[in-house]
């Protein structure tokens, strides 16, 4: 007998991550029902609206026009179904699906929640991936088109700023490519795996001055890459970077940071300063002669994977059962010392 219900994580306004319940809709003939194993949060673009300092609260984006412009007060921002990966079963397989069958474990892009309905063509076979490794295809995807972005060539020098899940993949795919790669992070967890991953590490816990130790030590890098969405350490990057140097943001700004100044280093250095966005939702290409769009730069990543170029190896952590994932952000967002990416365990 086929679930009727579903019960998923919702955001219900800043702060209020509770479930909700809500019935099942019957699957077609070119859909299949997947029950959940393992599922993941996205940490900054999902912990902006759980704080309530997402732009897209008051805004929304104009497709056409590529435009921010005040949100319609009939189109609110909460409530919203949080989590954005799932590893699972499949429990049904419509009479048209072909590419997987009943019982078989597989990937897909869909909230944290118990069971879900899903077009096939939106789900894949989990085949010789790990559950980690599926689970960090998206952040990893990120980190590969901000490396892209970046045009990063072997024997350059780059400075990784924020060590999450997508951070540290960046400095696997900065490693990988034959850069002398920094990484700062005030999290001594975070500096470790980024040492083990072959980076030299900073401490902005008591770094004050990033740019200029590292402009002492390093003579500066030609290239930062910004994943924390935090202004303090986009400032350490465009401090720490050389002269017509290039500084990538891959991190989501919040509407609560502190005002830029680009009268400084940005400008008296001729800095380039890139916005990297590789996600399905905005459709946007990478850099280069070869665009790659996010389906581009998941298979990528995919392969990286499976051909042991790219390790989740304790990035994803720690593990929370889902009847405990509503204290989930709260942790995320209070006690970040304790959280890399979170991993919902629905088993």
């Amino acid at each position: 007998m086929r679930p009727m219900k579903q019960r998923v994580l919702t955001l219900k306004g800043p702060g209020q991550a509770q479930f909700s319940e809500a019935l099942l809709p019957d699957p077609g003939p070119d859909d299949v029902v997947i029950r959940s194993l393992y599922s993941t949060l996205k940490h900054g673009t999902e912990m902006l609206g759980f704080s309530g300092k997402s732009p897209f609260l008051t805004q929304s984006f104009d497709r056409d026009l590529r435009l921010f412009g005040p949100r319609d007060a009939a189109t609110r921002f909460y409530p919203q179904a949080m989590g954005n990966m799932v590893v699972g079963e499949v429990e049904f397989a419509g009479a048209k699906v072909e590419h997987v069958a009943l019982g078989q474990r597989v990937f897909a892009w869909a909230p944290v929640g118990d069971v879900h309905v899903l077009p096939a063509h939106s789900v894949e076979a989990l085949g010789d991936l790990s559950h980690e490794e599926a689970l960090s295809i998206d952040p990893a995807s990120f980190a590969l088109g901000g490396v892209i972005d970046g045009a990063l060539e072997a024997g350059q020098s780059v400075l990784v700023t924020g060590l999450g899940a997508i951070g540290l993949f960046v400095v696997q795919y900065c490693k990988n490519r034959g850069a002398t790669t920094l990484a700062a992070s005030s999290f001594a967890g975070r500096r470790k795996l980024a040492q083990a991953f072959g980076a030299r590490v900073y401490d902005t816990g008591t770094e004050k001055d990033l740019g200029r130790s590292v402009k002492v030590d390093a003579g500066g890098v030609d290239i930062a890459i910004e994943c924390s969405g935090k202004i303090s350490n986009l400032r350490h990057a465009l401090r720490a970077t050389r002269q017509c140097g290039r500084v990538v943001c891959i991190g989501f700004y919040g509407s609560d940071e502190p005002a830029l100044s680009l009268g400084e280093e940005f400008l008296h250095n001729r800095l380039t300063l890139l916005a990297s966005l590789p996600a399905l939702a905005w459709n946007n290409p990478t850099r280069g002669v070869l665009p790659k769009y996010a389906k581009d730069l998941q298979a990528a990543v995919v392969d990286d994977f499976r051909n042991k170029r790219l390790s989740s190896n304790g990035i994803l952590h720690p593990v929370i059962p889902f009847h405990g994932a509503e204290e989930a952000p709260r942790l995320i967002a209070e006690a970040p010392e304790r959280v890399l990416k979170v991993v919902i365990d629905h088993t």
